[in-house]
């Protein structure tokens, strides 16, 4: 990504953002079958006089560097992270800390949309990750829908949730003594706003982190493995917040 352009592809994913936020296309490139669905976004783009093109399946390859590209693709201006000082959370939300990998933060975003949660917590390199040509496609249109909020340094994160009455509850593995589950905490913090936060799969949270969060919370398996992919973690914290508060629902 340069100059804050990224080349963006999948048909989900194009689609999404141009119904979303169609003033982030720069240029547009479609194969002839995907021709009829970009017509309206196609106008838009000729009245601000941008570049909109039909091309080859070989030509969208190389446009994009994979063969995944589904038949569309786009320069886009990236989405600037948002201040965490400026969240005022309206539904218990996600928190990813130093999660990194694109493909995996991509299935977050992606579940996220499905559970109409729009504010999602960053910490700066999950951020970057969000912003990569492999998570935006494997979000299938999520991060056009996600207002993405980054803190620089987790202590400021802890001051928002402290001034705010949110409750932050660290995702850890299972420890000796029986940790609570989300799902109780949620219960315990009736209508505050429950932040989940998770960390990327090889190191898990930092302690220093895990001790600023007020709960931590374990999600308990058989124990044939030691932890499940961070993607699948987040999607059993959302269904698990959904249950306990009506607010996160999908639209």
């Amino acid at each position: 990504m340069q100059n804050n352009l990224l080349t963006i592809c999948g048909l989900s994913t194009v689609r999404a953002l141009a119904a979303a936020a169609p003033e982030r296309i720069e240029r547009l490139f479609f194969d002839e079958t995907n021709a009829p669905r970009f017509a309206e976004v196609c106008r838009y783009l000729s009245q601000k006089r941008k570049i909109y093109r039909l091309v080859t399946p070989a030509e969208l390859k190389k446009i994009t560097d994979t063969s995944h590209h589904q038949g569309v693709a786009a320069v886009i201006h990236a989405p600037e992270p948002l201040r965490l000082e400026g969240l005022e959370l309206s539904h218990s939300t996600l928190c990813l800390h130093d999660v990194k990998n694109p493909h995996n933060v991509g299935a977050i975003l992606r579940t996220t949309a499905f559970f109409g949660v729009r504010d999602v917590i960053f910490s700066r390199k999950s951020y970057d990750a969000a912003m990569t040509a492999s998570a935006w496609r494997v979000a299938e249109g999520g991060v056009s829908l996600t207002h993405c909020y980054v803190y620089e340094d987790a202590h400021d994160l802890f001051s928002r949730a402290k001034m705010l009455g949110w409750w932050c509850a660290a995702a850890v593995r299972p420890e000796k003594g029986r940790l609570p589950s989300l799902e109780s905490i949620c219960v315990r913090a009736g209508r505050a706003h429950v932040v989940a936060c998770l960390g990327n799969e090889e190191e898990g949270l930092p302690g220093a982190f895990v001790a600023g969060c007020g709960y931590k919370f374990t999600i308990l398996g058989s124990g044939s493995v030691e932890s499940l992919n961070v993607s699948v973690t987040a999607a059993l914290c959302l269904e698990k917040m959904s249950r306990n508060y009506s607010g996160l629902r999908p639209e």
